[in-house]
């Protein structure tokens, strides 16, 4: 391999996944005039206007050694200073349009934006080349973002000014209506050196501000910017034929907000005090993620915030109805009762299904929803596929119904609410925990998309769908003698290993199994589960971690079982039809369940299933637990008052790992005949006063050796019914 192959081969490793995460630095400002999202943050989501994009290819006259990013087919070195003289870079019309045409649009950054906005949001550009000479940036300062802009735009002003490639060349191409003023410019810097105290590559900075005080000549008349400009640090890559680049996340921040609204895998620690909902760092899609989201695409919540709507769409929030007839608002909780929905191409038509999920900690704690969207991957023609699969190790997508979840920030009237990251992939593959298997003696070469060297990879375990991770999070596998999760703890997921086979795929940035393709029912039950997530507000930064009590009362620890219950059945035309249920309490299948639970309602594990209560062994708290061992407290199934629970025939419920199950009273639990119910050693199974267990005729409740059973309820025993005390187990009746 020659120097010049290794250096582009590094160029592609740091711009498309980074061998380290990057920082996105934005200024997380206030807008004063903001009132509701869907003003944006800077941007209006329905404006139109034309990005002055300059592309900057700085010269080292002074220190040559210093430019480390070397040529590539997409743009090659400068050696000549000049504007809009060769080289320039070549994917510049797969950027950006020069003209908006809703039939024809083929730059991405035009695209994504008028496909996430039914054309609401129309950004074309034009462009200039800058070859500029280090020693006239430095004659500025160092090279810091305003530092090279400000050389740059004295270099245009010197040589003439404004002279578009495309010969957009007058005020009112860049200007809004009834303005005199550039309303958006981005600088694309090819290959700043950091040793002069400049950005790394892929890392950028958008501002409402950052370009006050600039004046650019136009026509022989200096006209002043807005303010508003992005400036990005891109290399020699291709960064058009990357949707969810820097560029467009930097521009989404002038649409979402500041630090506030890093999400889908766009996301980074060390912003200072913005909490986060999630001990992981979540992954996903969205116009707010960047090289760490999966599909590139909006999404509805996105859309919701922005107020982009189909014209046909009877609200921001709506779907087809089950004969594909109309469109019906889709915003669904417990009180619209059993409802069914046809669900077409998401980017197409904007059909989305929202619910409400019903139960919380308190009154203060933040709501939850489920999103669900059928995105018809490589079906409509449009930026809806799974990110870096250009490269044939990546996978493309399957079509079919993504889901997610969304925590909290559902009040549109407030832009800033200082937390991030709120909303959580719900992969069709469900959650697990994974184990750190550390290879020191076989390292392994990763060859996709990074062709790093790694001598561990994650191991996936035990289902775990209330406690566990996907593998589209950031993991956090403390080692045995750690007191306290910390950064160094996280390893990027680059080898997954599933049921003996290895995954090289980069899984972390979505896959084939993230989708819901087939006739699937989730429930109570299942993995995933149509349970709320688990949350746990706190920031993790590179000096340290808080959990922080300003926040905790927006937590919501526990799961809620409940009667609610997703079908989603593919129909012929790739549309789906789904059907939403509020009473469907049958548990069909064998489930292990973690953490603090809570039954309110009625469940029934059916014939021959099995439901384990135990350890959770995925970090649900930065603290080693003292009484687990573990980042995760002890276990805890409490069947609340007015709960019924029902064993069947052949059932097996059993107590692990320290958990203990609490029958509260006036609640039920039932075991029919054959079913039976295993405490097993140091486990605990607590009836209080009022509290019901029915043993049918042959059933069996064990408690083994070190076990406990409190009784303080009432306990019916039928004729042939078992009760085993083992030896060593015990037996506490506390009734009055």
């Amino acid at each position: 391999m020659t120097k010049k192959e290794s250096c582009y081969r590094l160029e592609r490793i740091v711009l498309s996944v980074l061998l380290i995460p990057f920082i996105l630095l934005t200024f997380n400002y206030l807008h004063a005039q903001t009132r509701y999202s869907w003003e944006g943050y800077g941007i209006a989501p329905n404006q139109k206007f034309r990005a002055l994009t300059l592309f900057v290819n700085i010269i080292y006259d002074i220190n040559p050694d210093r430019n480390y990013v070397e040529s590539s087919e997409f743009w090659p070195i400068a050696t000549r200073e000049g504007i809009n003289n060769a080289p320039r870079p070549t994917y510049m019309l797969e950027l950006l349009d020069t003209i908006y045409n809703p039939q024809n649009l083929r730059g991405t950054m035009t695209r994504i934006y008028g496909e996430s906005s039914f054309d609401a949001l129309q950004i074309t550009g034009d462009f200039m080349v800058v070859n500029i000479k280090e020693s006239s940036i430095l004659a500025k300062g160092n090279f810091g973002s305003r530092n090279i802009i400000h050389a740059v735009i004295d270099q245009i002003n010197r040589n003439g000014g404004l002279k578009a490639i495309y010969q957009h060349n007058n005020i009112e191409d860049y200007a809004l209506p009834g303005e005199r003023s550039i309303f958006f410019a981005q600088f694309l810097v090819r290959n700043i050196s950091q040793s002069y105290g400049g950005s790394s590559i892929g890392s950028g900075l958008v501002s409402p501000t950052l370009l006050k005080g600039e004046k650019l000549l136009i026509n022989g008349t200096e006209y002043p910017f807005s303010g508003r400009g992005s400036f990005q640090c891109v290399g020699n890559s291709n960064v058009g034929i990357n949707p969810t680049s820097i560029l467009m996340h930097e521009l989404s921040h002038l649409l979402f907000g500041g630090n506030e609204f890093h999400t889908t895998g766009g996301n980074h620690r060390g912003s200072g005090n913005i909490f986060m909902p999630f001990i992981s760092i979540q992954g996903g899609y969205g116009l707010m993620g960047s090289n760490g989201s999966s599909l590139v695409c909006c999404n509805g919540y996105e859309r919701w915030r922005m107020h982009w709507k189909h014209p046909e769409a009877v609200d921001f929030i709506s779907a087809h109805d089950a004969n594909n007839q109309q469109s019906i608002p889709s915003d669904i909780t417990r009180e619209n009762g059993n409802c069914s929905f046809t669900l077409r191409d998401f980017i197409t038509t904007g059909d989305v299904v929202r619910i409400k999920l019903p139960y919380k900690d308190s009154e203060n704690s933040s709501n939850q929803y489920i999103w669900l969207e059928n995105h018809q991957v490589g079906k409509n023609n449009k930026l809806d596929f799974m990110q870096f699969s250009e490269n044939s190790c990546r996978p493309k997508g399957s079509a079919g119904i993504y889901a997610y979840y969304q925590v909290g920030r559902d009040d549109l009237s407030r832009s800033d609410m200082h937390e991030r990251d709120n909303l959580r992939a719900i992969p069709a593959e469900g959650f697990w925990n994974y184990a750190l298997v550390v290879d020191t003696a076989a390292p392994y070469q990763y060859q996709c998309i990074n062709w790093g060297t790694y001598n561990y990879h994650h191991r996936r375990e035990d289902a775990n769908p209330f406690g566990g991770y996907h593998d589209m999070e950031e993991f956090f596998t403390p080692d045995d003698n750690a007191k306290k999760i910390t950064l160094n703890h996280r390893k990027h997921t680059w080898r997954i290993e599933k049921n003996g086979r290895y995954w090289d795929n980069l899984p972390s940035y979505g896959d084939d199994s993230d989708a819901f393709s087939q006739h699937t029912k989730l429930n109570m039950g299942t993995n995933p589960s149509t349970c709320n997530t688990r949350t746990y507000y706190n920031y993790l930064s590179y000096s340290g971690a808080s959990n922080s009590t300003r926040m905790a009362d927006k937590n919501t620890t526990i799961t809620y079982l409940s009667g609610l219950s997703i079908e989603m059945v593919p129909q012929e035309n790739g549309t789906f039809l789904v059907h939403i249920r509020w009473d469907d309490y049958n548990i069909t299948n064998s489930a292990i369940w973690t953490g603090n639970i809570s039954l309110r309602e009625r469940a029934v594990l059916t014939q021959g299933n099995s439901l384990t209560i135990t350890q959770n062994l995925t970090p649900a708290q930065f603290d080693r637990d003292i009484e687990s061992g573990y980042f995760a407290p002890t276990s805890r199934w409490v069947c609340e008052a007015g709960s019924d629970f029902l064993q069947e025939a052949g059932s097996v419920v059993s107590i692990e790992e320290k958990s203990v199950l609490e029958i509260d009273s006036n609640a039920q639990f039932t075991l029919t005949e054959g079913a039976t119910l295993r405490i097993k050693r140091g486990s605990t199974l607590q009836l209080n006063e009022g509290a019901t267990l029915t043993l049918s005729s042959g059933s069996k409740l064990i408690v083994n050796a070190g076990a406990t059973l409190i009784d303080n309820g009432k306990i019916i025993q039928g004729s042939k019914a078992k009760i085993t005390i083992r030896r060593g187990g015990k037996h506490i009746r506390q009734k009055n």
